[in-house]
């Protein structure tokens, strides 16, 4: 699967965005961190869908990420990407939140070891 030319536009584009969110008070909780990190991820997930289908994933996939924002962005259950459009939204993802300064560990794409679920 190759990649569009538009993706490697996306970190530009929510550069205004990204100015905001670093921008935040050092007196916010930790509740209120995570809700102003979520609002900024949806956004983000918001401008991949831009760029890569969602016909291309699994709705499995799909589900459990969506239960991921839904809940906040807690992860009650680690999203695993399989496919080769899961893994470039996971990566666009990943690379994304930590641009952002949020940690690779924000998003909640893991694998069982083993490979097995």
């Amino acid at each position: 699967m190759s990649v569009p030319r538009s993706l490697f536009a996306l970190p530009l584009a929510l550069v205004a965005v990204a100015a905001v969110f670093s921008q935040a008070s050092a007196e916010e909780t930790r509740e209120q961190k995570r809700a102003r990190r979520c609002a900024y991820y949806q956004e983000i997930v918001r401008v991949v869908f831009e760029n890569v289908s969602r016909s291309q994933m699994r709705p499995g996939f799909v589900a459990e990420h969506d239960a991921f924002i839904e809940g906040g962005c807690f992860a009650a259950k680690a999203v695993c990407p399989k496919t080769p459009a899961e893994f470039a939204f996971a990566d666009i993802l990943t690379m994304m939140t930590v641009s952002a300064n949020m940690g690779s560990t924000f998003t909640p794409f893991r694998c069982p070891a083993g490979g097995a679920e």
